[in-house]
């Protein structure tokens, strides 16, 4: 059907925390439905939830409304615009038949696809144990994530250890740490966490750091939304379900602009769903219950740039080398030096993929004396040569 021509350029706001990579891809999802089927005037919002609101309607003459409603004081402004608006996860308050505002167009993750996802991966690596941490406010789709973890887990005979959720008194970040460090030496070990979200996994991971729970050996916590910003600078990294939050944005679009339009009348609801699991750190590494062992692994793969060498872990341990490798052999069926050379290797594969770095100088950050040797180990692991690798691999750029 021929859409009618347009009389002017939509002027739309977009409320998205420009502070949140999930928000940010669905941003890009919205451009790119503008830049095909625009112009639109577009309004952004810079910075966090606590940032979202409207443009002053005394010098703004909207024409749609796409995004979050954080509060109700957001939703009345939204309300009171009268313009067309299709929303972002809506809490429940929102989605009530009774509210003005369920009656918008939205987009809404696919939170049972998310949490049947988690635990399909904890037990295809054969946890016995299994937790989930929710979302500090327990929102809705927090709580849809928690229903479908436990169900799947159910299924397979499992339980699912959920944490409670905290009194307001405790919801901040710092207040809070005592009850979830608490809770988390409570669970039996080693277990499995999904968080409701990255941001979420990160007061999980900053936990387990305060009450010396090893990571991803007595613990393995995933995320949800993949947001780099956050997953890359977790200690350590972490692992994260990927949702297409581009999609999202570009249907938001797009429900937004037949309403804009008048060329629809009755709410439609988009689902996205996830894309898959991007491993990290966090979730990557045989489950070990020696504490030798763990504090060893944790020294090899925080030194892994190092020339460390066999002794120098048994000195960190306090243990002769030969008690070491016996508690290395028992636990995880390899030697102490097969793990410096896997840690050793993996830093390698990332200095070529992000620098440019000469691979003599390459080698001596990597603790590689001689890097002919190190080139013949790799050509011997990898099947092709250092320099092959990063041109078939990296990620670095030159251009400013």
């Amino acid at each position: 059907m021929k859409r009618a021509a347009r009389t002017h350029i939509p002027q739309v706001a977009i409320l998205l925390e420009s502070s949140h990579g999930i928000s940010r891809l669905m941003l890009q999802g919205i451009l790119k439905y503008v830049r095909v089927h625009g112009p639109w005037s577009i309004n952004t919002a810079v910075g966090g939830t606590r940032d979202l609101k409207l443009p002053d309607v005394r010098h703004w003459k909207g024409d749609g409304i796409i995004g979050r409603v954080p509060t109700d004081a957001v939703a009345r402004d939204i309300l009171a615009s009268k313009l067309p608006a299709v929303l972002l996860n809506p809490g429940d308050a929102y989605l009530a038949p009774a509210h003005p505002l369920s009656r918008c167009s939205r987009t809404q993750s696919d939170s049972d696809a998310i949490g049947r996802m988690a635990a399909e991966h904890f037990l295809g690596k054969g946890f016995a144990h299994c937790a989930f941490v929710g979302e500090v406010r327990d929102i809705n789709w927090s709580q849809w994530r928690h229903r479908a973890f436990s169900a799947r887990l159910a299924e397979a005979g499992l339980p699912c250890h959920l944490y409670p959720a905290p009194p307001r008194s405790r919801s901040n970040r710092d207040a809070e740490r005592p009850l979830l460090c608490r809770w988390l030496s409570a669970l039996p070990k080693p277990v499995a966490i999904l968080a409701a979200n990255d941001h979420r996994a990160r007061h999980v991971l900053d936990a387990c750091l305060v009450a010396d729970i090893a990571v991803p050996y007595e613990a393995s916590v995933l995320g949800v939304n993949n947001d780099l910003l956050v997953c890359e600078t977790c200690i350590p990294p972490l692992s994260s379900i990927a949702l297409d939050a581009e999609r999202a944005g570009y249907e938001a679009a797009r429900m937004l602009d037949d309403r804009m339009r008048k060329a629809a009348k009755s709410p439609q609801v988009v689902t996205y769903g996830p894309t898959g699991i991007v491993s990290r750190a966090s979730t990557e590494g045989a489950r070990v219950s020696d504490r030798l062992v763990i504090r060893a692994l944790e020294f090899i793969r925080i030194n892994g740039g190092l020339m460390i060498r066999v002794s120098d872990v048994a000195d960190h341990l306090g243990v002769t080398c030969r008690w070491a490798e016996i508690h290395f052999q028992q636990a995880l069926g390899h030697s102490i030096h097969e793990t410096i050379q896997r840690v050793r290797m993996s830093t390698v594969c990332a200095m070529l993929k992000e620098t440019d770095l000469p691979l003599t100088a390459l080698s001596k950050k990597c603790g590689f004396s001689q890097p002919n040797h190190l080139c013949a180990l790799f050509k011997r692991q990898f099947g092709m040569t250092m320099s092959a690798y990063r041109r078939t691999h990296t990620t670095f750029s030159n251009q400013p």
